[in-house]
């Protein structure tokens, strides 16, 4: 992902408010620019309030469910900062990941 495209995402910034050499690396594309959003946050395990990607994904669940899958399937820590989020919207605790990952890799 380009480094301007992350800065301005770290930011905050909306399709409308990019600098038009970032729209031009995007392709124009707001779809684009969203898809490197979702991504962004997914991979820095982003909350979704008060962070760019609740304009992209509207369903708050599926973004979170989106974040837990891939975390397990890149073997990331569980997201501890989100914690409040995962155990009681969710209802996943640090334990119920390990016992899933742990079952997982014991099969043969």
């Amino acid at each position: 992902m380009n480094t301007d495209v992350e800065f301005h995402i770290r930011q905050n910034y909306p399709w409308n408010k990019l600098p038009a050499n970032v729209k031009q690396s995007l392709g124009n594309s707001q779809r684009e620019y969203e898809k490197h959003v979702l991504l962004y946050s997914i991979r820095n395990q982003l909350r979704f309030r008060n962070n760019l990607v609740r304009h992209v994904r509207k369903d708050e669940r599926k973004y979170y469910e989106e974040l837990l899958k891939y975390s397990r399937d890149h073997l990331m820590l569980y997201p501890y900062h989100l914690s409040d989020i995962m155990v009681k919207g969710l209802r996943v605790t640090p334990v119920l990941i390990l016992c899933r990952n742990n079952g997982g890799h014991n099969e043969q």
